[in-house]
């Protein structure tokens, strides 16, 4: 075999999803920057948590981001149990991380 050649044996067989990203082009500019910046929101939501816990208007002004952004995020999280309820401070729910 030359070395452009693989054996068989070492080729495994490719997923539906990366044949349906070659097919498609891969992923958009505009599609990969929305994931980044949800990733780069989850992130700081976490190291804002990992201070201590925080209500909704504390995270938003520790993120700098928009309350209503913060919101959903938090419900993200908490959802899959990457944030807990904690107590309620002035009317408003504090979240914490969980082992916190």
């Amino acid at each position: 075999m030359t070395e452009t050649q693989t054996s068989p044996a070492k080729t495994r067989p490719r997923r539906p999803i990366e044949e349906l990203r070659e097919r498609r082009g891969g992923i958009s500019p505009e599609l990969k920057a929305y994931f980044t910046e949800q990733q780069r929101i989850f992130k700081a939501v976490r190291a804002a948590l990992a201070k201590g816990p925080r209500t909704i208007p504390q995270l938003a002004s520790d993120c700098n981001l928009p309350a209503p952004v913060v919101v959903w995020h938090v419900m993200a999280m908490r959802r899959y149990g990457e944030v807990l309820d904690g107590p309620e401070q002035d009317r408003q729910l504090l979240y914490t991380l969980p082992g916190a």
